[in-house]
């Protein structure tokens, strides 16, 4: 029986990247049947023990980086797991490997166990594998490249799902990444940019492969009936907003007024507004409810309706933006969701991904650097979106069927195993 890991999986209050998570483990099934799957991801394994009926173990990462307990004892938790890191830096035979993992506590002790039994290792994707110029980037990498780094000692084959890369702005970031996926069987990257900065740092060429974000082969049901929901009338326009905490205080007050500009834009043009909490993560307070709440404090409208619960999941928020004549969204997984429903999307990119997925799709026209979108300017764009919305759908029913094949490829899978 082939025994696959996949690691760094996020939470599943993050709606896009639970999607990625469903559609990665989908392909696992059908490339290796009968595979004996884990998850070692983010989710405490006591609360969550298992997604899509797959057994969460808990990760190093969680392990060292929960946030539930005091500080002191997170500092205790990342020391305790200084053993793991050279032990994937040591050159010993596995058997002493293995002896010294007895030592470590039980969970970082599961995942270690876990990638040393296993046949293939497959790192979600995402676009989580980035940095700044300060020493807790360089923790985070490290962590998130741990498994990886482990499983290549152990001599498993490891591949990395689409997903997007850097900024790297420190060498210690650099030399990790180079180090850990240059050994890998398979990088998959989902934009032109991330394989660009790969490249650069001395990743060689044939070893990363032009990929397509999973979340566009994510195809699924849901029975809630949304209009019914949120009260809106059948023959009802509806625009649906994504926001996020990104920006410094100015940086992020600028942003919120010229989202609350082009919201009321809407509603004066007879729409009905929903403000999407796309994702809901209690780690570093990651939680789309508070930008939510702060716009509609400025628009006090009949049909604005801001959904504030975390109840629904990814099916149900695919399902949610199908019922959308437009969505404005930063969230990119909600436009994703969207445009898979033929959706037009006014894009606001706040990492490299939004620009080059939607440049791939010869959608660039639509996107707006989350810096520089303005109250004066955005209402402009959605009169120009809204004007142009039979020739954005036209547009996505020829290009989208292609596109979205390459993400159901399974290949890399089926090459690694």
């Amino acid at each position: 029986m082939t025994r696959v890991v996949v690691v760094n999986a996020f939470e599943r209050g993050n709606r896009g990247d639970a999607a990625l998570l469903s559609v990665l483990l989908d392909q696992i099934r059908r490339a290796l049947p009968g595979a004996r799957i884990a998850i070692a991801g983010f989710e405490h394994p006591a609360r969550w023990p298992e997604f899509e009926g797959v057994p969460n173990l808990g990760s190093f990462r969680r392990y060292s980086g929960e946030e539930d307990i005091p500080r002191l004892r997170r500092i205790l938790r990342k020391l305790s797991l200084l053993p793991v890191v050279a032990l994937a830096a040591a050159r010993l035979p596995r058997r002493l490997r293995l002896a010294a993992a007895r030592l470590l506590p039980a969970e970082p002790r599961r995942e270690l166990h876990a990638l040393a039994t296993a046949d293939l290792v497959v790192s979600l994707g995402g676009g989580y594998l980035n940095g700044r110029a300060n020493f807790a980037s360089d923790l985070n990498i490290l962590f998130l490249l741990l498994p990886l780094w482990l499983a290549e000692r152990f001599g498993v084959r490891v591949v990395t799902g689409p997903q997007s890369y850097g900024p790297f702005p420190r060498r210690l970031q650099r030399v990790l990444v180079r180090h850990v996926l240059g050994r890998a069987d398979a990088v998959l990257v989902r934009e032109d940019i991330s394989r660009e900065r790969l490249t650069e740092i001395g990743l060689p060429p044939h070893l990363l492969t032009r990929s397509v974000d999973s979340a566009f082969a994510f195809e699924t049901r849901s029975d809630r009936d949304w209009r019914t929901a949120l009260a809106v009338p059948a023959d009802a326009r509806i625009a649906m907003v994504t926001a996020r905490q990104w920006l410094d205080d100015a940086g992020q007050h600028r942003y919120e007024r010229a989202l609350a500009a082009g919201i009321r834009h809407l509603l004066g043009r007879g729409y009905h507004v929903v403000l999407v909490p796309q994702v809901t993560c209690a780690f570093q307070g990651d939680d789309d409810r508070r930008v939510n709440t702060r716009l509609a404090a400025g628009l006090d409208h009949a049909r604005l309706r801001v959904l504030g619960d975390d109840t629904f999941d990814h099916r149900d928020a695919r399902a949610l933006y199908a019922e959308a004549d437009l969505v404005i969204g930063t969230r990119f997984h909600s436009v994703i969701f969207a445009l898979t429903a033929h959706v037009p999307c006014l894009a606001i990119e706040y990492e490299h991904k939004t620009a080059g997925i939607m440049r791939d799709l010869g959608l660039a026209e639509w996107v707006v650097g989350i810096a520089e979108v303005r109250e004066t300017t955005l209402p402009a764009l959605l009169d120009s979106l809204v004007d142009h919305r039979d020739d954005y759908r036209r547009h996505l029913r020829e290009v989208l069927p292609p596109y979205a094949r390459r993400a159901r490829d399974l290949r890399h899978l089926l090459d690694a195993a």
